[in-house]
């Protein structure tokens, strides 16, 4: 019997990337992007796909998909004071004068 198993594992993606690969998501998904609700998902697959993280690329499947999840259960959209995000509303957020720190940071409080 196979049993495809995902054990939690902590990473880090640089702040810098993360208006490129909000980019890319939103452009792979093309006018859906302004429908979908942006999750943590959508920025690790892509950073996956793009080569960043190298550790994971055995989740890429012959396809280009990338089998990888990042919230138990179900993948958790991301939110800004109490309003989720598309991927096109996060994209136009990480492209704001408000770094993506400080949008964090005002979260947390």
């Amino acid at each position: 019997m196979q049993v495809k198993v995902y054990t939690p594992k902590l990473i880090e993606i640089p702040n810098d990337y993360l208006p490129v690969l909000a980019k890319r998501a939103a452009d792979s998904l093309g006018i859906r992007s302004k429908e979908i609700a942006a999750t943590r998902g959508h920025l690790v697959r892509q950073a996956v796909q793009d080569g960043l993280l190298r550790e994971f690329d055995d989740l890429i499947s012959p396809d280009g998909t990338v089998d990888l999840v990042c919230d138990p259960g179900m993948e958790i959209p991301l939110e800004y004071e109490g309003h989720t995000l598309t991927l096109s509303e996060l994209l136009e957020a990480l492209k704001s004068r408000q770094g993506w720190g400080e949008m964090q940071t005002r979260e947390a409080a």
